[in-house]
């Protein structure tokens, strides 16, 4: 419990997987992610602002969340 909802703090995951440069971590979260009602919109834009952080070595891990978006099912 607590302020935030299970999906919004899966997307801060997804967002600190890229960040990790973890790919299990990044597969993980993003299916908690679309299991708690996450869109793929909403999961691209967590992601590009990982990536405005963390730089070119983080845009890399954007191929594995489209995948992951693609074999999740995300709408």
């Amino acid at each position: 419990p607590g302020v935030l909802s299970v999906k919004d703090k899966e997307l801060v995951c997804v967002a600190l997987s890229i960040a990790a440069r973890c790919s299990y971590c990044i597969a993980s979260h993003v299916s908690k992610a679309i299991a708690n009602g996450a869109t793929r919109d909403e999961i691209l834009e967590v992601s590009y602002v990982a990536v405005s952080m963390g730089g070119g070595p983080t845009f890399a891990y954007m191929t594995e969340i489209i995948q992951a978006c693609d074999e999740f099912g995300a709408k």
